[in-house]
């Protein structure tokens, strides 16, 4: 009988553990050519890799394979499945990300 419950706790810890790790992600890359911020994370000019996971709204902010940031975004349903990945951004706060193929974006609040 102990044997089997230390078993079920083992595999109830193994799937729990492996759990984050079937959250889904999107993820696209995207050229900054002038200085930009989301909320209050500073962007310089450059390559940047957004990694938005779906179950939690977070999305890094990756250059030169670091993790500069993360911040909060809130999923939204588009009409039309996006042509290509790019930003929606006004006076230079970034304010959407919009994912090749997708009918799902980030938006972030002002």
């Amino acid at each position: 009988m102990r044997l089997r419950v230390s078993l079920l706790v083992s595999l109830a810890c193994l799937f729990a553990m492996a759990a984050p790790a079937l959250a889904k992600t999107l993820s696209t890359h995207v050229d900054l050519y002038h200085q930009s911020k989301i909320l209050k994370l500073e962007l310089k000019p450059g390559r940047y890799r957004f990694v938005a996971n779906e179950a939690s709204g977070q999305v890094k902010v990756i250059r030169n394979y670091k993790v500069i940031g993360t911040v909060k975004g809130r999923w939204v349903k588009l009409n039309k499945k996006s042509y290509y990945s790019e930003i929606v951004s006004s006076h230079n706060d970034i304010q959407e990300i919009y994912f090749s193929g997708k009918k799902e974006a980030v938006k972030f609040a002002s």
